[in-house]
């Protein structure tokens, strides 16, 4: 979210007159940001958030012929395996309805279909699920990386190993960043901060309905993919090296990601390092977290123990599939599962962007247009700010 900010700011900001500065404690996509698998799906219910996901996806998809640039996308497709419950079918297929009505390439598929776009997959013969062919992942941190270079070449500067920032407030309003560097002085401060926002707001006086909690993904070793044609990389073609194919986006993976709402599991392959992410879909019953620092990153057996089995009836495959150790995260909530994007009215000139409960990558171009738009005063056409609002909980 900072990187896609900044970068949006800088293209409407002078850098001599209004300067954009992205700040980070460590290293780009050191966070939370960088260790999530970043897939790219519009299955959304809610229409604000499925046409934002849509324009991401064309975003990403389209940096290598733009601007000779790779963040890592890889059109896998994204299969939803809804089951066979009457309730969550009839769902399914309102949103399915809603994702066609707003120019999303999806598809209601039956058990029969499912095999042939996933084979090997264990799905009961009633089931029902959702397709999208376009659908895939980017690599969290050559996207962070590319945004934040974007935005270098249209003036931004990024600070990294800034730590211990603090808002500045005079007379009310925001008026920079105290940090371990010094101060960065600005009418406008974006806190674009995951799990350190809560208590960065705490120490100014503004509490917002945000939790923390701890997260776990599994790692397998990934079967190997189907046999597919040699792809022609360009390189005999009289093409600038930087807009050839990125080798790394030519590996295939071995399925398609899978977001198995039956068993409670999503899976994701990584194929520049042969292996799988499995993670679980929701959040009831994950430990909070009082501060991120707290974060235990030692990931037990009892991830593995409730990942194997599920992650074994549904791809069968997977059984002979050495683990491959596991990782730990934080997450940033909100009671609705809804982002927290715009102004904080107690402080003027303070905007926050958080509480995106993973869902960063597939909002992110988005959301740092509409904030950019929001700050300098133009009107916002890229977000809805009342669906976002940080006063939505007050009403």
């Amino acid at each position: 979210m900072g990187t896609s900010v900044a970068l949006s700011a800088a293209t409407r900001c002078d850098p001599l007159t209004e300067p954009v500065i992205l700040i980070e404690k460590g290293r780009l996509g050191s966070g939370s940001s960088g260790r999530t698998g970043a897939v790219i799906h519009q299955g959304y219910p809610e229409r604000p958030l499925a046409g934002m996901a849509r324009d991401a996806l064309k975003v990403y998809a389209s940096m290598p012929s733009i601007y000779g640039r790779s963040v890592g996308y890889q059109r896998t497709g994204v299969l939803v395996i809804a089951g066979k419950a009457a309730e969550d079918v009839a769902q399914l297929e309102l949103d399915v309805k809603m994702q066609r009505s707003i120019g999303i390439d999806v598809q209601l598929v039956d058990a029969g279909k499912m095999r042939q776009i996933c084979p090997g997959i264990e799905i009961d013969d009633a089931a029902m699920g959702s397709y999208e062919p376009k659908g895939g992942f980017v690599d969290p941190r050559r996207t962070i990386d590319t945004l934040a270079a974007l935005a270098r070449t249209r003036g931004a500067s990024t600070r990294t190993g800034v730590e211990n920032p603090t808002v500045l407030v005079e007379d009310g309003r925001a008026v920079g960043v105290a940090t371990s560097e010094g101060e960065f002085r600005a009418p406008n401060v974006v806190l674009a901060t995951g799990p350190w926002t809560p208590t960065i707001l705490a120490d100014l006086g503004v509490k917002l309905p945000l939790r923390v909690v701890r997260i776990e993904e599994h790692f397998v070793h990934m079967p190997d993919p189907p046999t597919i044609e040699e792809v022609d990389d360009g390189s005999d073609d009289d093409v600038e090296t930087r807009f050839r194919p990125d080798p790394l986006d030519l590996m295939p993976a071995a399925h398609p990601v899978i977001l198995d709402r039956v068993n409670g599991l999503h899976l994701r392959c990584e194929p520049s390092s042969k292996r799988t992410r499995i993670g679980r879909l929701g959040f009831d019953g994950l430990p909070e977290l009082e501060r991120p620092e707290s974060l235990d990153e030692a990931v037990g057996d009892e991830m593995r123990d409730w990942a194997r089995p599920r992650l074994e009836e549904r791809m069968p495959i997977y059984k002979d599939m050495a683990d491959e150790g596991g990782q730990a995260a934080w997450i940033t909530l909100t009671p609705d599962e809804r982002p927290l994007v715009g102004p904080v009215k107690e402080i003027p000139g303070l905007y926050v962007v958080t509480g995106f409960s993973g869902n960063d990558f597939q909002l992110a171009p988005s959301i740092g247009e509409g904030l950019a738009q929001m700050i300098l005063g133009q009107p916002v056409s890229a977000i809805d700010p009342d669906f976002f609002s940080l006063d939505r909980f007050d009403k």
